[in-house]
């Protein structure tokens, strides 16, 4: 039962559709549907079930679905890692969500250099770090939980860091060092749902306890733009208070929550797929794990 074979299931289970299947696998039909009956009598079932309109996965066929994403995910993953290997001074790709460019980035980067690893920073969604790493294009990734994983992925835990308010300095110029969440409650600045559904609920329900509806007057998936928008008075935003120690903004206050609510953190975690120990990202792992 090869790999190829397998992505062949995986491109027809998809398509419903013979040809399309193989257009998409870039082979004709004829060896296309060679390759399916082979599968089939390689794994004594009945895979599809076959009609005029197209076709569609039997019982076992839907078995199998799963497990042949699996199979060739983790052959993918271990291609991209052996290339890399070959490789002499490859770095270590590690994905960041940009929470963790002020806070965990400059400890990794530290241990990378005491370590003599070499890394490759790349700033990635969290989701999207999860199909890159386990697709063998990072070696780690420090995301935003929580998320869904595959079986093989493994997570440690981060700091969660402090959520403080930016606020438009035009607009609150005498404030004090903290804020009341009504204060903002009218022009909130946030990131997509998409980007972290729980959090987002997380902070909309923080407004929710003091009995306030926020108001999001624009959405933007970037911390630099949402200051921006913050500093251009637009309106204000909810960040990691690492944001607040490294960038000092014009035309932006940083402010905690005044109100007596529990304020969540901006949760983080270091994800990664299982690592030869001998491997650079197998060392900066364990490194991580002993400071």
């Amino acid at each position: 039962m090869s790999i190829q074979r397998l992505r062949h299931f995986i491109a027809l289970a998809e398509e419903g559709n013979f040809a399309r299947a193989a257009e998409r696998c870039g082979i004709r039909q004829p060896p296309f549907s060679q390759s399916i009956a082979r599968l089939e009598r390689d794994s004594g079932a009945t895979l599809f079930l076959r009609a005029a309109s197209g076709t569609k996965l039997t019982p076992a066929g839907e078995a199998l679905l799963p497990e042949a994403r699996i199979t060739v995910s983790a052959f993918d993953r271990g291609s991209a890692l052996a290339r890399r290997t070959a490789q002499a001074g490859h770095p270590v790709r590690i994905g960041l969500v940009h929470a963790a460019l002020w806070g965990v980035m400059p400890a990794l980067l530290t241990l990378a250099r005491d370590e003599e690893i070499p890394v490759e920073l790349i700033q990635m969604r969290s989701n999207e770090q999860l199909e890159a790493l386990a697709d063998g294009r990072l070696d780690l990734g420090v995301a935003s939980p929580p998320f869904a994983m595959t079986a093989r992925m493994r997570t440690i835990p981060v700091h969660g860091e402090e959520i403080v308010a930016a606020v438009p300095a035009s607009q609150a110029p005498a404030m004090g060092d903290t804020i009341a969440l009504a204060e903002i409650a009218d022009r909130l600045v946030m990131f997509p749902r998409q980007q972290g559904p729980a959090l987002h609920e997380a902070i909309l329900a923080l407004f929710a306890t003091q009995g306030l509806t926020p108001r999001i007057v624009q959405e933007t998936p970037e911390m630099m733009t949402t200051l921006a928008l913050v500093a251009a008075g637009v309106g204000a935003a909810l960040l990691p208070a690492s944001v607040a120690r490294a960038l000092p903004a014009v035309g932006v206050l940083y402010r905690r929550i005044a109100d007596d609510v529990a304020v969540p953190s901006w949760p983080l975690a270091l994800v990664h797929m299982p690592l030869p120990a001998t491997s650079p990202a197998g060392r900066l792992l364990a490194a991580w794990r002993r400071k």
